[in-house]
């Protein structure tokens, strides 16, 4: 019983974030501007800080979708994820300029064989990143 209740509250959980990062992932292009006194190559910097926490976000949620009972995603799911993650910061911070490309494809291919369920439950995180990503020049 205590573990039905705890599915269902992370459920919960789930569905209510879906909405949040639906709703921030909306806003992100309008709001996502670096501020306008910043130097071009501060610019690019807070472009990527918004990204890697947009990954961060990714990576979060699915350790944790993977930490329940009964697991939400699986553990290769879970694993490709955090390995995506890891990989993409480390050529955001070796490559700050060029980074978009490969962040993108990683993503593509992190996402190309996920199951529908997987898939509903990364997919507004999936679009965050994406959303991030478009908006780096």
């Amino acid at each position: 019983m205590k573990q039905v209740l705890l599915g269902v509250v992370f459920s919960l959980a789930i569905c209510s974030a879906t909405l949040t990062v639906l709703g921030v992932a909306v806003a992100t292009p309008s709001c996502a501007k670096a501020p306008p006194t910043l130097t071009p190559e501060a610019s690019i910097a807070f472009k990527a800080t918004q990204a890697v926490h947009a990954l961060d976000l990714l990576r979060d949620t699915a350790t944790t979708a993977n930490a329940q009972t009964p697991p939400l995603l699986t553990t290769e799911v879970t694993r490709k994820v955090v390995l995506y993650h890891q990989s993409t910061v480390k050529v955001i911070q070796s490559s700050p300029g060029g980074w978009k490309v490969i962040a993108e494809t990683g993503l593509d291919e992190v996402t190309k064989n996920l199951s529908s369920a997987d898939r509903q439950t990364l997919e507004p995180y999936i679009a965050l990143v994406r959303a991030i990503l478009a908006e780096v020049k």
